[in-house]
């Protein structure tokens, strides 16, 4: 395995490569974004299975996409960038509607890291101070990367000095063709409900069971059909934009593309996976001449209860003082050639075929809760 800088520009942005037999990952310490994540073939040829752009200044243009960044310190939306905590109301950047999204206007997805390389892993390191975006505590975090044959695992460790709230990812879209859109790719996640959402996406705190619903993925099925807008909430993301709440701490999320055969198994040790399927993606020049659009991509942001300071009795994302943080992502990568013994052969043949009814089951509250 090797680590190399490859790049530092007089802003201090660096880039890396990460590379062994398998996989070459290249990462910005720019919102430690993931650049690319190379697939190597039995030949060693290369072929990216994610979403990036062509410069870092497209990156610091801020479309709002967050392509590959590192999102916090609070992921997906929070009502109205409001919460109270320990009797004390605080309010965060709104920046997405009424709603304050992944952490703000200058969350950890638009800052530049410190950076280092030691032994095999690269490390990323940021202090948020006290009130950055609103948000209570001196916050140290360290995102840890590293390879591991067939895999890429994403590492966070974090402390802070005061009681706040803390719910990190990895904002990563993959398109393991680079096709125009990702529609035909399929996606299995071991999910049994979803949270539902308002018209400005907003989790609510209610969820309904997946089965009879077309955000019913727990067997392989294609990522259209999650476009049923005969489905309210389908309707109301213009897609998929919801979280699936993991089965249990073995639950994983796969996506297929059935006519590479690349694969990509997302593990996490969160308790939830928040599915996007790129709804609002507008047309924009993505990395070697590829264009990107609408459905580019499926993003997968394994995460605490999105908006659970609102939505839970005992929030998750409530960091409390010098307690640490620790929580991981791991990415694993299969080609045509190697692939993962308890998946798939067959489903493939039948995923035009519709297999659910378009009713809705009743709402009910997280029984995690």
């Amino acid at each position: 395995m090797m680590i190399r800088k490859t790049e530092q520009r007089p802003d201090n942005i660096c880039f890396y490569e990460l590379e062994n037999d398998k996989l070459k990952v290249l990462v910005s310490s720019y919102g430690v974004t993931l650049i690319e994540i190379d697939l190597k073939d039995a030949a060693g040829n290369c072929f990216n299975t994610i979403l990036g752009y062509p410069t870092i200044e497209d990156y610091i243009a801020r479309s709002g996409t967050y392509f590959g960044a590192l999102v916090g310190r609070t992921c997906n939306r929070l009502k109205k960038g409001q919460f109270t905590l320990n009797g004390k109301d605080y309010q965060i950047a709104v920046n997405n509607g009424p709603n304050s999204l992944h952490g703000g206007i200058d969350g950890f997805s638009y800052q530049n890291f410190d950076s280092r390389i030691e032994d095999d892993q690269l490390i990323f390191t940021y202090h948020s101070p006290d009130m950055e975006e609103g948000y209570p505590g001196n916050l140290d975090l360290t995102c840890t990367l590293k390879l591991e044959d067939n895999a890429l695992r994403i590492i966070y460790d974090a402390i802070s000095d005061q009681d706040t709230l803390c719910n990190l990812t990895h904002h990563t879209y993959f398109n393991l063709n680079q096709s125009e859109d990702v529609s035909n790719h399929l996606l299995r996640i071991d999910a049994s409900r979803h949270g539902l959402v308002d018209p400005d996406g907003l989790c609510i705190g209610h969820y309904r069971e997946v089965q009879n619903t077309p955000l019913d993925f727990r067997q392989f099925a294609p990522i259209h059909q999650g476009f049923d807008q005969s489905d309210e909430q389908v309707q109301l993301a213009n897609g998929i934009d919801h979280h699936f709440v993991l089965d249990d701490k073995d639950s994983k999320c796969v996506i297929q593309d059935p006519v590479s055969k690349r694969t990509v198994e997302i593990e996490t040790t969160l308790p939830g996976i928040q599915l996007y399927s790129g709804n609002f993606i507008e047309p924009c020049q993505g990395r070697h001449g590829v264009t990107y659009s609408h459905h580019a991509g499926l993003a997968v942001e394994p995460q605490f209860v999105p908006d659970s300071i609102h939505n839970q009795e005992h929030p998750d994302a409530i960091l409390k003082a010098n307690q640490p943080f620790h929580e991981e992502i791991l990415y694993r990568f299969f080609d045509k050639e190697n692939q993962p013994t308890d998946l798939y052969n067959a489903f493939y043949s039948n995923a035009s075929t519709t297999h659910y009814s378009s009713c809705l089951c009743s709402e009910k509250n997280c029984p995690k809760d």
